[in-house]
């Protein structure tokens, strides 16, 4: 597991197409952006945890994974 420091305001780039930016930090919470093309999806942990729970142990598709040409809007860089 890669940890990094960052600042609000300052994000980091994985495998130059996804783009996540810190946006807040408060007491317990920290708000990220995430900017990446249409053919990721992006799931939240518990989301995937409860999926698992509701199908008895039995893995299901993750939503996005099909098949999709990558369009997307550029991001800054």
């Amino acid at each position: 597991m890669l940890v990094l420091d960052r600042k609000i305001s300052e994000g980091f780039w994985i495998d130059n197409r996804i783009f996540v930016k810190v946006l807040s930090v408060g007491r317990r919470r920290v708000k990220l952006g995430i900017e990446a093309p249409n053919g990721i999806s992006i799931l939240r942990e518990e989301l995937l945890e409860r999926s698992a729970d509701s199908s008895n142990g039995r893995e299901r598709p993750v939503p996005g994974e099909q098949d999709q040409e990558e369009t997307f809007r550029p991001v800054r860089r």
